[in-house]
C-alpha cells in the first residue's frame, strides 16, 4: 500500500459547521435560566454546547446567557455562560458554551463520554 491510497482530508474550522461534537439526548436534563426564572428541557448536549426547547422563542441569536445545568432536577454545574447560536422555528435555542473553567469542562466531557459508553453498549447489545 503506498501513501497515496490513503487519502483524506480536514475540513478547516470556519464555523459553518452546525456540529462540531457529538450531541447526545439525555433524558432529564434541563437548564435553569435565572434572568428568566424558566426551566427549558434539554434537546441535546455536547461538550461544545448543547440545544435546549423554548416554545415562546425568547432568546436571540447572539445573546449571551447564564444558566445551571440540571440533571433530575438537581444542579450539575452552577453558572455556566453560552451564547445562542441559533433559534429555530420549532423553538429550539442552539448554544455554545462560552468561557467555560477547567473543571466544569472536564464534568460536561465525563458526562457526555458516559452517554456515548452507554449508547455503544445498547447498540453491541442489540447486534447480539
Amino acid at each position: 500500500m503506498s501513501s497515496s491510497d490513503l487519502d483524506f482530508s480536514i475540513g478547516a474550522d470556519d464555523g459553518g459547521s452546525q456540529r462540531r461534537a457529538f450531541r447526545a439526548k439525555i433524558p432529564g436534563v434541563a437548564v435553569y435560566v435565572p434572568i428568566r426564572k424558566e426551566t427549558f428541557d434539554v434537546a441535546d448536549l455536547s461538550a461544545m454546547g448543547l440545544a435546549f426547547m423554548d416554545s415562546a422563542k425568547g432568546f436571540t441569536e447572539g445573546q449571551v446567557i447564564e444558566f445551571d445545568l440540571l440533571i433530575n432536577k438537581k444542579v450539575f454545574l452552577n453558572k455556566l455562560t453560552a451564547k445562542v447560536m441559533r433559534v429555530l422555528d420549532k423553538g429550539i435555542i442552539g448554544c455554545n458554551f462560552e468561557g467555560v473553567d477547567h473543571r466544569k469542562e472536564v464534568k460536561l466531557d465525563k458526562l457526555v463520554l458516559e452517554v456515548q459508553k452507554r449508547l455503544i453498549a445498547i447498540k453491541k447489545k442489540s447486534r447480539e
